[in-house]
């Protein structure tokens, strides 16, 4: 009946508009379409695994306006950031000014929109008859952007000089003629351009397949149904967030936590919000976290701060026909200027997009959580957890890096466990690298163990996901850098859940050598070093004890967690000899528990 209600609002907005329902679906499609479409050319054409295999990319489409009206799945983080991109873009090369053949590039947080200097924006302006009618913009994170370390991420970097090369919003190309000053200074910055060149030419052509794309459905629909649907395109987003939004309590919501250090230090750091619900808005507010920090894990840069926050409230409303620009109106965002989550230039932010970023996902979660209990989950295996593995053959003097974000354990939920192995709150479509394109691709490496950490998931009624291990064995001397999180404070437990286990980086484990690491960057190390990676577990939902006996069962006989765990944890006894519960002890276990 609901569908039905909705339906019948949007017969009656569309017809005011003008453009009719099944109208008004074509264009939404049409555009869903292009922007797909976008992404299948990435797919197709890029050269580096993190673009190809882990799809660390997003594609959208604005309006001659500048305002978002399609984007496909990609990351969210990109997508709730990208009219920032076009902001910075427009203020220097205005909309009226713009040709066919031009194309535009950034990837400065500070002046060009960006999330981090590794993901370069390109924006191509879509013409139809010599009219100004849409413009394709795409984010990639490139393997390297320069900086201090390989990859480009360093936990500890001091300031933005150190994370890699500025571009703010630069004309990249005219008339169709890319300006090779600009791309022979791009390139001369990456420790591994050919790659780069490669990812570079898949966002440029993932651009033309949306022009191409948008000229057919000019050329069978029309430009001037599309003009018209737009208005009201944007109008049924926002109407879809507000009713999202409404359906939470009005009220002021509070959480605060700790994040657990910035890379340049280990000094914990104080994270806090202010949720006001009214109404169809919510006003999110980020006073009385931490002054800004020295390292770069410690620092959220405000756009990101922004998109993180949309990100969150997409979790609550049903985004199935695809967010746009009238999806981020009801959501209002502040944080004071020169703290954590608003950093003042040059502090360093290219790591804290995934560190204080996920953590601030999790904290609006905690700050819901009384409100909608049904809605949120609990604490999640934290950042984006990514490692650089870079080296050289000391024969032939090639050189590799090799970049990935890892999976972990998310939080149980009202209604079922955690998932196990999954790419962080932030990552979106993110996938792993497969062991055996990672081996082929970089031969300096070799994959020894990729498994699920079997009893990392906190217990509970629904309990927690199961965080990952890798283990390489650097075949060539080379280097690493890592910046994990949930290392100090574990992923939490909600309402009686207990926490996960926490994450770590250990290097040669089980030997007189061993050591851990949880931030580090550009650690060096000899062949034969193994480096063993290993994610957090989720946070159980709900008192343990109340797990289901048979679940509890099926996690031992699954090796997901011992005989011990299931006394200890849940209150249930298994036989060790049978593995079979035993009634009578569980209900003494559970009662002298309860």
């Amino acid at each position: 009946m609901a569908d039905v209600v909705e339906m019948n609002v949007d017969e009656k907005a569309a017809s005011a508009a003008g453009v009719d329902p099944i109208t008004l679906e074509v264009v939404r499609a049409g555009l869903s379409s292009i922007v797909h479409e976008m992404s299948i050319t990435m797919d197709r054409t890029s050269y580096s695994t993190i673009i190809r295999e882990v799809h660390d990319y997003s594609c959208v489409l604005f309006d001659a306006q500048g305002r978002l009206i399609a984007q496909a799945e990609g990351i969210p983080i990109f997508n709730g950031s990208m009219n920032f991109v076009i902001d910075a873009v427009t203020k220097r090369f205005p909309l009226a000014e713009m040709k066919p053949g031009d194309i535009y590039i950034s990837n400065d947080p500070y002046t060009g929109g960006g999330t981090h200097k590794n993901d370069i924006n390109i924006i191509m302006p879509i013409f139809w008859n010599g009219e100004l009618v849409m413009l394709s913009a795409s984010k990639a994170h490139h393997l390297d952007i320069g900086g201090k370390d390989p990859g480009s991420w360093s936990a500890d970097a001091g300031n933005t000089y150190q994370e890699g090369l500025s571009l703010p919003p630069l004309k990249l190309a005219e008339n169709g003629v890319i300006s090779e000053h600009i791309t022979d200074i791009l390139f001369a910055n990456m420790r591994v351009p050919q790659l780069s060149r490669g990812d570079f030419a898949a966002q440029i052509a993932a651009g033309k397949t949306a022009e191409l794309r948008a000229h057919a459905f000019f050329e069978k629909n029309g430009v001037d149904v599309f003009k018209r649907a737009v208005d009201e395109l944007i109008d049924h987003g926002e109407r879809i967030t507000r009713a999202a939004v409404e359906k939470i309590p009005d009220g002021v919501y509070e959480a605060s936590g700790f994040h657990d250090a910035d890379g340049a230090s280990d000094n914990p750091i104080h994270i806090q919000v202010t949720v006001t619900v009214e109404g169809g808005d919510i006003n999110v507010d980020f006073t009385g976290s931490d002054p800004q920090r020295e390292g770069a894990a410690g620092n959220c840069h405000w756009v990101n701060t922004v998109s993180m926050t949309r990100e969150f409230v997409m979790f609550l409303t049903d985004t199935a026909l695809g967010g746009n620009e009238g999806s981020y109106k009801p959501i209002h965002v502040h944080a004071p200027e020169g703290s954590v989550f608003c950093p003042s230039y040059p502090a360093p932010v290219t790591t804290g997009m995934g560190d204080m970023g996920t953590r601030l996902i999790e904290l609006l979660f905690q700050a819901l959580s009384e409100a909608l209990p049904q809605e949120v989950i609990a604490g999640t295996f934290g950042n984006f957890s990514c490692l650089t593995l870079a080296g050289f053959d000391p024969e032939t003097r090639a050189e590799f890096v090799h970049f990935s974000p890892y999976a972990g354990g998310w939080g149980g939920r009202t209604y079922a466990d955690g998932n196990s192995a999954m790419v962080s709150l932030g990552s979106g479509d993110n996938y792993n690298v497969p062991c055996e394109v990672m081996e082929t691709k970089f031969q300096g490496l070799l994959a020894k163990r990729y498994a699920l950490r079997e009893g990392t998931g906190g217990a509970g009624k629904h309990r927690g996901g199961f965080g990952v291990i890798y283990d390489y064995e650097m075949l060539w001397p080379g280097e690493f850098t890592v910046a994990l999180d949930r290392d100090k404070f574990p992923p939490y437990g909600l309402f009686g859940g207990k926490n996960g286990q926490p994450s770590g980086l250990v290097l040669n484990p089980d030997t007189p050598d061993e050591k851990r690491y949880a931030r580090a960057s550009g650690v060096r190390v000899p062949a034969g070093t193994v480096i063993s990676h290993r994610t957090a577990g989720g946070g159980g939902y709900g008192d343990p004890k109340e797990r289901d006996k048979a679940l509890v069962l099926s996690d031992v006989l699954d090796g997901f967690i011992t005989v011990a765990d299931a006394r200890d944890d849940y209150g249930v006894a298994i036989d060790p000899k049978t593995m079979t519960i035993d009634e009578q002890a569980t209900q003494r276990l559970r009662s002298a528990n309860g």
